[in-house]
């Protein structure tokens, strides 16, 4: 794959955050001025939908509902606000939300939403509700990263200080942690191979996999990257897209694993945040300088459909193949089947013809009758019916 040209969305000052609508042509960006902006995107063109200050500090955080009806953003000033997506107007504002700087948000449901702050808690919220209805605090550090594992309803979280939870959101417990890496923080996460593999970046530029249900400690580990992994988004179940402290994007395949190729960079600026679109069409990235960019996905896109192609002809190939096999051997049963059939009536004749001989020759006069059965002996079973 040839490396991607991206297009720059300037922006005022460096973003810290982006994320895309979940249906819509729409990437938010939140800036380190407090502001957040919101752009529609088409093709090579960009144009601005809205931009606002909403915080007093920087917006670390930008997050779409599940639905898109609402933007969620997050500030280094403990503060949340949601805000409309179509009006532009802020529909709610959750003043010290938290006790410590607003690190990361995901969004669960259409009116629900999780946090995370500098200290490791991580609060839950529902937009119909004054007040957080939950909360976890089971990290010492920063929360880096979340994922929803949505057949589970666990949140996945990873932080600064080298370990991964996993947050029952229906029983509100820790379900599971990973053990302390003092010396590696975690710092980006994706969930993989159909639920059952979660991949975390970290400092060190080593990519960890744990296997669903054995979060203790990571089950496989793959090197590459010379520098942290700050940032990941699952493109398929397969792929995952990393960027990195050195400013490079890269596209990895997991399990096996392997460096498919170089997206692009961003002149040793390293990589903070990426995002994907709704379509798998469009790669969002957030480094230090004052645009956001977005990079087009289209060539990937089309390889990973020619491989499945390539692997559904493969499959149709095998089927006919062992289904011309197995009518061969059918045939074959069935033709030696026919042939034993007739050889076995052939022996029954020819045994009959040479009994039949063999009587005419033997049988004396008055052998013609049927013997009585003679005391003692077995007989035959015509005999026995005597």
């Amino acid at each position: 794959m040839e490396a991607s040209s991206s297009i720059c969305v300037k922006l005022p000052e460096q973003p810290m955050d982006c994320s895309f609508h979940p249906s819509e042509q729409l990437v938010a960006a939140g800036i380190i001025t407090g502001q957040v902006r919101v752009s529609e995107y088409s093709g090579t063109s960009t144009t601005r939908r809205s931009q606002k200050r909403l915080h007093s500090e920087s917006c670390r955080a930008v997050q779409f509902s599940s639905s898109g009806d609402c933007l969620l953003t997050g500030s280094a000033d403990k503060s949340l606000v949601v805000l409309d997506t179509g009006t532009c107007k802020v529909q709610k504002t959750y003043h010290d939300a938290h006790p410590a700087g607003v690190s990361r948000l995901l969004a669960l449901s259409d009116s629900t939403f999780a946090s995370g702050d500098d200290d490791g808690l991580i609060k839950t919220w529902d937009q119909r509700q004054a007040e957080s209805p939950g909360s976890f605090d089971a990290h010492t550090d920063f929360v880096s990263d979340m994922v929803l594992h949505d057949r589970e309803q666990c949140l996945v979280a990873v932080s600064g200080d080298g370990t991964l939870t996993v947050h029952d959101l229906r029983s509100g417990k820790i379900r599971a942690q990973s053990e302390n890496d003092a010396d590696d923080e975690l710092l980006s996460v994706a969930i993989m191979k159909g639920d059952r593999k979660l991949v975390a970046g970290t400092q060190s530029g080593v990519v960890n996999l744990y296997s669903w249900g054995h979060m203790d400690d990571c089950s496989d580990r793959f090197p590459g990257h010379p520098s942290s992994v700050d940032a990941l988004v699952k493109y398929d179940t397969d792929t995952i897209i990393t960027g990195s402290s050195d400013g490079l994007i890269r596209i990895i395949n997991i399990l096996p694993n392997r460096m498919l190729a170089v997206l692009g960079g961003t002149e040793e600026l390293p990589i903070e945040r990426l995002a994907l679109s709704h379509d798998g069409a469009t790669l969002a990235s957030v480094s230090h300088e004052s645009c956001l960019r977005l990079w087009d996905l289209s060539q990937l896109a089309q390889e990973s459909e020619d491989e499945e192609e390539e692997t559904h002809a493969d499959q149709e190939e095998g089927t006919d193949v062992k289904s011309q096999e197995g009518n061969g051997r059918l045939q074959g049963e069935i033709s030696g089947a026919a042939d034993r059939q007739a050889q076995a009536e052939s022996d029954v004749e020819d045994e009959g013809q040479r009994k039949g001989k063999r009587g005419k020759r033997d049988r004396g006069k008055g052998q013609h009758k049927v013997p009585k059965r003679q005391k003692g002996s077995s007989g035959s079973f015509f005999a026995d019916l005597l």
